[in-house]
């Protein structure tokens, strides 16, 4: 029978129902869509001693499952604060006030994880019980050092061993402290030494109330930014540093936040769509004085701060004469739909005032009055609360059979697993998901493997010499990333080096650029200034001619987003529409980009981030028209020339060098005859005579044949050449891209009874024996190489890659000397990239690099060409450059500059 009847009663305790009940999907209250909250219900009244009592009988008979609640007598904890912590009352009512919220929520948190819930009701607090522990574990007045860090851990990791079930067997029956007499030397051992050593510092990484410590809204964790360093915080004295309220809102969080992550519903948690009824907090006698209203407050503040739904019902009592907020309604079911009414109308912006549900509670009834034993029978109906059932499958009985079903299912899917395992091995190039390259790699409809390979993946290429230098590659990253650690102060910067051909043969030549940048790398590794970069070079393949630079640029772009070291981008190769289209994609995600070899006068135009280390196009058709001048007047020629160019459309490079170069000759007078021929392989649709037939009609041709194809055809030009005219060959002049050919000393003495030509962006002459920057760190870190070939760096694309990673390198510097402390972004390298001219000009490998000081000049001023000459099985020979070089002047036969 009820212990206190009045009038309304009946329909409180229906609505308290209505608000323990939780909706079978979403949160309440059921009538809001996407507005999850439950009121602080308030009843006002001066007599609620009975009804206290009446409404723990409601909840503790609820049927067939008891509802979790606590009774909290506010001031009697707010009492024993002030006989117990006298110590707190002369430092303010703040931490006073903290110190009675953690009592309220101790009081809470062990009434709902009691064992007189049923077992799908209970409640762990692992966040609230971590912050807890810390807050009562001051063990020294002294202030925050190392010593005292590594007592509290392991403290802490003794607290968790002694939490964990897997040494319950250890522990007495209903207790958490080990009993000593009982357990062997070696369990002890065990227990507290060996174990969890290991066991905690992962737990500490992984535990999800100590990732949530270090991500809470609260008390600022980024200082010092470690956990230790946090938890000393809250475990020392902290009266003069914190802040009471921001400690006080940081265990309600907790508290909160434990809540929360049991009732969430995931489909796997079958428990939490079990717990069909919210946990119940009744707050008795809430006054201003006994800290009850302000605990109310900060409650409130929380869910607004956070914006979270947290699944606890509180209500409150006060007495009518202390009583200050909203009116009190004695109607509760109207006074609920007036609430729920402005809550969803509040929406996002709701105030504190919006949480109240204030009802009013009028004196109970006495026994004999006029209507007594009619409420009676009403309230004893409404006081019967039958908890909502779980949703079937839900059920233990049927999680066991989902769990057997499962069993079964998994033998299947293993099957299953194991072809979609060799799927994504196939996708990422054989690689398993452990390989650390393997996610930024990408198999192509074309068999080549793309992407990015910082730890040493040779993109399936067979040939050792490309496997060890990227090998070095990656001993380097790990250096750079050692020398940041054991330096922080040196920052990290990362370039991304994309090659044209990794994805085809593994040429010599893609080999020497990644040498030369390697070389970069090792250089400024070997800095010890305190603020000297760290570089990182990333690798890339996109595979032959460029065609997949799209898709690893989209690869740099996730890398980006956890890696905020890249600031640009070397190498690109090869002046196809396909490299074109993959500066833009470039440009899209933001990367100033430093070309190597590129030419082509159309590139300079494409991209405001792009630059390029090498001279265009019309300079070289200019220069290869000097020289040609130049034999005429010594009668080594007569004054005709024949350009020969490749008809694939795409090759943007071989067709802006012919039209260059007819230009260039036609003006100087020269009788200009243009010569195509289908490269090979022949690009669909493409049809006409091939290099090799040209080489062959190029026997007795008086005047200079001008090669502008690319260096896989120069060889078949010289083959055909050899076998009908080897006796009496051509004058042949090729040009940059024939120095690829150059570069393999095997091919390029293939044909030594043909003589040839060509213009090379580097001088040219140096070896790993030179004395110059790169080519002593190549002979450190390549000397097998260099013990091959001699002249290893013919070609100079080691020289000219060596350079493109000391422009990037030489603009980061004058940023660090301009503006220190200014943050290494793509965009202020972009700018330090502009900077680089005049005294200021890069004096590099392959000559000095000069953009001009313009803000459109995106190619080097004056830059340096060079004539090589090959003759039979000799060395190469620079007959003369043009262009700046140190000190020394140019060829008398240059062009002007």
């Amino acid at each position: 029978m009820p212990t206190a009847v009045f009038e309304k009663c009946d329909e409180l305790f229906e609505l308290l129902g209505k608000l323990v009940a939780r909706p079978g999907k979403g949160e309440a209250p059921a009538e809001v869509k996407d507005r999850d909250g439950l009121p602080v219900v308030v009843l006002v009244g001066d007599d609620q001693e009975a009804l206290a009592d009446d409404l723990g009988r409601f909840l503790t008979h609820a049927r067939p499952l008891r509802v979790p609640h606590e009774t909290v007598v506010v001031s009697r904890v707010s009492d024993k604060v002030r006989s117990q912590r006298r110590d707190l009352m002369t430092d303010g009512i703040g931490w006073a006030r903290a110190e009675t919220y953690r009592r309220m929520l101790v009081e809470l948190a062990q009434e709902f994880s009691s064992p007189r819930n049923p077992p799908d009701t209970r409640v762990e607090f692992r966040r609230f019980g971590l912050v807890n522990w810390l807050l009562e574990s001051s063990h020294t007045r002294q202030g925050l050092d190392d010593p005292h860090e590594r007592r509290l851990m392991q403290r802490l990791r003794d607290r968790e061993v002694l939490r964990g079930r897997l040494w319950e067997a250890l522990r007495s029956p209903g207790s958490e402290v080990l009993a000593n007499a009982k357990i062997p030397w070696w369990a002890k051992v065990l227990a507290f030494y060996v174990f969890p050593a290991a066991w905690f510092r992962a737990w500490r990484l992984l535990g999800p109330e100590y990732r949530w410590l270090l991500r809470q809204p609260y008390m600022a964790p980024g200082d010092p930014g470690t956990f230790a360093g946090f938890a000393l915080r809250l475990a020392q004295p902290r009266k003069e540093r914190e802040n009471p309220d921001q400690i006080s809102k940081l265990m309600i969080n907790a508290f909160l936040a434990d809540l929360r992550s049991a009732y969430r519903r995931r489909f796997w948690r079958r428990r939490a769509w079990r717990r069909t009824t919210y946990c119940v907090a009744f707050l008795k006698g809430v006054t201003e004085d006994n800290c009850g209203n302000a605990f109310i407050r900060s409650l409130i503040d929380v869910r607004n701060e956070t914006g979270l739904f947290d699944p606890l019902l509180l209500v409150a009592s006060t007495p009518a004469t202390r009583y200050r907020g909203p009116v009190a309604q004695p109607d509760p079911e109207r006074a609920y739909k007036f609430w729920w009414v402005q809550f969803e109308k509040a929406g996002r912006r709701r105030r504190a005032d919006d949480w109240y549900l204030p009802l009013q509670i009028r004196n109970p009834l006495t026994v004999g009055s006029t209507g007594f034993n009619a409420l009676v029978q009403q309230v004893e109906a409404a006081q019967r609360f039958e908890v909502p059932d779980a949703p079937r499958w839900s059920r233990r009985g049927v999680t066991v059979g989902a769990f057997a079903l499962v069993a079964v299912l998994a033998g299947c899917g293993g099957l299953v697993a194991l072809d979609s395992s060799s799927d994504w091995k196939r996708a990422h190039c054989d690689l398993s998901r452990s390989d650390p390259d393997a996610h930024t790699l990408r198999r192509e409809v074309t068999g080549e493997c793309v992407g990015i390979a910082p730890h040493g993946y040779a993109f399936g290429i067979p040939d050792e010499d490309v496997r060890r230098t990227l090998a070095t590659i990656a001993k380097l990253n790990a250096e750079a990333e050692q020398i940041h650690h054991d330096s922080p102060r040196r920052p990290v910067v990362t370039l991304v080096h994309i090659s044209a051909l990794l994805g085809g043969g593994g040429r010599q030549y893609a080999r020497e650029a990644l040498q030369g940048v390697a070389s970069a790398q090792r250089r400024q590794l070997d800095k010890n200034g305190e603020t000297d970069p760290v570089l990182r070079i990333l690798p890339a393949s996109a595979g032959s001619g460029m065609r997949f630079g799209p898709t690893v640029v989209d690869l740099v772009a996730e890398l980006m987003r956890d890696d905020p070291t890249i600031v640009g981008v070397t190498g690109l190769d090869q002046s196809r529409q396909a490299t074109i289209t993959t500066i833009h994609a470039i440009t899209r995600i933001g990367l100033p980009m430093v070309a190597t070899t590129l030419s082509a006068d159309v590139l300079a135009d494409q991209s405001p981030l792009y630059y390029q280390v090498g001279p265009q196009n019309r300079r070289e058709a200019a220069i290869a028209v000097a020289y040609a001048e130049h034999l005429a007047k010594q009668r080594l020629i007569q004054r005709s020339v024949r350009v020969v160019y490749s008809s694939d459309p795409t090759d943007e490079y071989s067709k802006n060098l012919r039209a260059d170069a007819d230009t260039s000759f036609k003006a100087a007078g020269f009788a200009v005859q243009d010569v195509p021929f289908v490269p090979s392989p022949a690009p669909a649709g493409l049809t006409g005579v091939g290099a090799r037939s040209v080489g062959e009609a190029a026997c007795g041709y008086p005047g200079l044949m001008f090669f502008a194809g690319r260096s896989e055809d120069f060889a078949k030009v010289l083959e055909g050449a050899n076998d009908v005219c080897g006796s009496t060959p051509p004058r042949i002049l090729g040009g940059d891209d024939v120095a690829r050919f150059a570069a393999d000393p095997q091919q390029r003495t293939t044909f030594p009874r043909v003589p040839f030509e060509f213009l090379d962006f580097t001088p040219g002459t140096a070896s790993c024996d030179s004395a110059s920057d790169l080519y002593s760190t190549l002979r450190e870190l390549f000397p097998e190489e260099c013990e091959k070939v001699k002249n290893s760096s013919l070609d100079g694309h080691a020289a000219l890659a060596f350079d493109a990673v000391n422009l990037f390198l030489k603009a980061i510097g004058q940023l660090q000397d301009s503006a220190p402390g200014l943050p290494l972004t793509p965009a202020a390298v972009w700018h330090g990239l502009s900077a680089i001219h005049g005294k200021s000009a890069l004096d590099g490998e392959s000559g000095k690099i000069d953009f001009g000081g313009r803000v459109d000049q995106h190619v080097p001023v004056d830059k340096l060409v060079s004539v090589q000459h090959i003759d039979g099985r000799l060395a190469p020979r620079q007959v003369g450059f043009c262009g700046k070089r140190g000190g020394q002047r140019g060829s008398a036969w240059c062009p002007p500059g």
